[in-house]
């Protein structure tokens, strides 16, 4: 047999593992929709994520990063020529359970896992599934990045559900803030003199907020809430507080729009004579990183099964994501597959979606061209080495 005859038999293989296994990974994705679990509680979907794993012959380490959910299944000799993370997200929303589509990614990725398992010696791939929880909070991958799950490995991906169909996806970087302000409590009739309104601290933050928004380049966007302002209104609150996000596809022009935030504040604390409290949450993540030659993999796996992708920059309505962490050490992708059409993220529509036959053929797609995405890499070492370069000069960047 030829090497390109070779190939096409090695790729219907993988595909039809895939299709052998679907049923499973569908039955996964339906108990999920139908018993959704909220952040760093996804007990029993991690439960049957690992079992999956261990069904594979991965060797399955549990509560990983100080998470009992979370967890990472390794199988294939660690010094392989590619060394692949297939994410695996897990947790719902509340209210309006799957509403981003966990319940088909994550089972996705278990089933490129299983596909790629049966068709690649463990001398050719190591692959790691790494069950990723708390997305939804921002704090999962984050979390396991420091612990050291994503080190000496070639690429990591997962695929995420969407209206869309596309290879490069980006997310906007997002610091958030707690911002507080102490005054002093009086009486708010008596003798208001004798107070400080934090309250009147944080509407100032905001009024400035609102100018600060004039300035800032296109794409950057600054939100917030007030959480805290006061107990009573005939007493001076004496204590009031707001979250806000700040968010920009460029690391330079997030920190700016971040220290003309912290400007605002500061502002607001000398107009009232209170004194200001911030605190960066964990919850912050960088820019999504891109790896441009390991998109033109997943780009070129959907070509192969003759999908188009939809016409959407990559910067078309996105949001932040803890993925971005993963990017910053190791090359990253995290593309969309469409379930249907007009759909929008973190709506009872989209969850209703994920439960529909376009929802669970989405899964598939997402699950064969991931693993395509992971046989290009095992069999082209010029794919490998250019990914490498293109991580290697975003990181110099």
């Amino acid at each position: 047999m030829g090497a390109k005859a070779a190939e096409k038999d090695l790729r219907g293989r993988l595909l039809t593992a895939v299709d052998e296994a679907a049923p499973a990974a569908l039955a996964v994705a339906r108990w999920m929709g139908a018993h959704p679990e909220l952040s760093l509680q996804e007990h029993e979907a991690a439960a049957r994520y690992v079992a999956w794993c261990e069904a594979l012959g991965f060797a399955v380490q549990r509560g990983c990063a100080g998470m009992p959910s979370a967890f990472i299944a390794r199988r294939g000799n660690a010094r392989a020529p590619v060394r692949v993370a297939l994410l695996a997200e897990m947790d719902a929303l509340p209210a309006i359970g799957h509403a981003c589509g966990h319940n088909l990614s994550g089972p996705a990725s278990l089933l490129a896992a299983k596909a790629l398992v049966d068709v690649l010696p463990e001398d050719q791939l190591h692959l790691r599934v790494v069950g990723c929880p708390a997305e939804e909070l921002g704090i999962g991958k984050r979390r396991l990045v420091v612990a050291g799950a994503f080190e000496d490995l070639d690429a990591a991906m997962m695929a995420h559900a969407s209206d869309m169909r596309r290879a490069h996806r980006l997310f906007l970087g997002n610091r958030k803030f707690e911002i507080a302000f102490r005054g002093r409590a009086a009486h708010a009739a008596a003798y208001p003199e004798e107070g400080r309104n934090a309250l009147d601290a944080v509407v100032q933050l905001f009024v400035a907020i609102g100018l600060l928004r004039q300035r800032l380049p296109d794409g950057v966007r600054v939100h917030g809430i007030i959480h805290e302002g006061g107990q009573a209104p005939n007493v001076i609150p004496e204590r009031a507080a707001a979250r806000v996000w700040v968010r920009a596809l460029y690391e330079d022009l997030l920190d700016a729009a971040a220290d003309g935030l912290r400007s605002c504040a500061e502002g607001a604390a000398r107009a009232t004579d209170t004194r200001l409290e911030i605190v960066e949450e964990e919850s912050s993540s960088p820019p999504m990183r891109p790896n441009l030659p390991l998109t033109a993999l997943y780009r070129g796996a959907l070509g192969s099964l003759g999908l188009e992708e939809s016409p959407h920059p990559p910067d078309e309505a996105i949001g932040s994501s803890d993925i971005t962490h993963v990017s910053r050490v190791v090359p990253t992708i995290h593309p969309n597959f469409p379930i249907g059409h007009g759909l929008k993220l973190h709506t009872r529509a989209f969850a209703e979606a994920t439960q529909t036959p376009k929802g669970e053929a989405g899964l598939l797609e997402a699950a064969r061209a991931l693993a395509l995405t992971v046989l290009a890499l095992a069999e082209r070492p010029d794919a490998r080495a250019a990914v490498a370069r293109a991580d290697a000069g975003e990181a110099a960047a």
